[in-house]
């Protein structure tokens, strides 16, 4: 893959974990990168810690909330002032909040999280594109990779039905925009991770017991690492993905088999 010395890639929930590693991956292969969290001090120290890798130049950091539409809005205009275009969006923000570090249940969960989590891992993935795909389809190209779950794809056990619900919804959602902005040369795919080996993951009380469960089952007997998601992301990212949309990659370590 050649470098992309010229696009520009936003990760969206971009100053720790799975999205700060995708970050860097995107980086490394050339891109321009756009950090983004809710939270200010998060970006500016991302920012300044990438700037040092990869150059100062070549990272802008934005702070946005994606689950409010005019905080989507303002962001995309100070990239568009910024770079003029945007080739890559990866709709990484994402929560799965817990209930006393516990899973909650339907009837346990708290109405206003399970309207916060939908608001953030699936509205916030339909804001955010809505207000990229005026800057991607003057290149006629462009490259949309949605984060669902495997939590998305079927029953865990491990995880809570407003998460599950809303990676589900990713997956729906981003079949439906492949459909429409095909003809404008824009792809859009999701990348499907099984267990992973992150911050927020660790945040479930029962983690070391849901890791060891989920070696016994897969096939590679381990869980993931961040670095086993980056790698799909960068090829989707890139030219040798022109023939996908509308897919899912999982990302399981064969726990889950379609």
């Amino acid at each position: 893959m050649k470098p992309q010395t010229e696009k520009v890639a936003l990760i969206t929930g971009s100053t720790r974990g799975i999205g700060l590693a995708v970050a860097q991956r995107l980086g490394q292969d050339g891109y321009k990168i756009i950090l983004n969290s809710s939270q200010k001090e998060a970006v500016l120290e991302a920012t300044q810690s990438m700037g040092k890798q990869i150059g100062a130049e070549r990272v802008f950091g934005v702070s946005a909330d994606v689950s409010n539409e005019q905080s989507v809005e303002d962001m995309f205009t100070r990239i568009k002032d910024r770079f003029g275009r945007l080739d890559v969006l990866v709709n990484n923000a994402g929560i799965s909040p817990r209930l006393n570090g516990e899973k909650p249940t339907v009837e346990t969960t708290p109405s206003e999280q399970w309207l916060q989590t939908i608001a953030i891992n699936l509205t916030g993935a339909f804001y955010t594109c809505k207000y990229a795909l005026p800057l991607m389809k003057p290149l006629a190209w462009g490259r949309i990779i949605n984060m669902s779950s495997q939590a998305g794809r079927m029953f865990t056990g491990f995880a809570s039905a407003h998460y599950s619900a809303s990676k589900a919804g990713i997956i729906g959602f981003s079949r439906v925009l492949a459909g429409e902005v095909g003809e404008f040369g824009i792809t859009v795919n999701c990348v499907s991770p099984g267990k992973i080996q992150t911050s927020m993951a660790a945040t479930y009380a029962k983690s070391k017991e849901v890791e060891e469960i989920y070696r016994s089952r897969s096939p590679l007997k381990r869980v993931g690492d961040v670095q086993d998601v980056v790698g799909a992301v960068s090829f989707l990212a890139s030219t040798d993905a022109d023939f996908m949309t509308g897919s899912v990659l999982d990302l399981t370590g064969g726990f889950y088999m379609p």
